[in-house]
């Protein structure tokens, strides 16, 4: 996850990255109002959340774009697909020095 976020290896970064899966049954998400487990085979719903510091870089709006769209790129291959699934969503989230 660091390649896609922070563009780089970064060996550095890698003591004080995690990354958490949490996962939720079909009854639990829904796309467009319609729960995954009513909308069939092929549901494929993802929700990732990049949560950074504030005083770890430059968050600006074109750097979190970048990011998310590095996330999203590094999952849709992961995952074997060409792109990235429209029912996948990113939420990047920057916690305030000091909390």
């Amino acid at each position: 996850m660091l390649v896609p976020e922070a563009g780089r290896f970064a060996p550095a970064a890698r003591a004080g990255f995690q990354v958490h899966f949490t996962e939720r049954g079909s009854d639990s998400m829904a796309i467009g109002g319609l729960l995954a487990a009513d909308a069939g085979p092929g549901a494929d719903a993802m929700v990732i959340d990049v949560t950074v510091m504030d005083g770890d870089g430059d968050w600006r709006q074109e750097v979190r774009t970048e990011v998310i769209e590095r996330v999203l790129a590094a999952m849709a291959d992961a995952c074997g697909a060409a792109e990235p699934s429209p029912a996948w969503w990113v939420t990047f989230r920057v916690i305030d020095e000091g909390s």
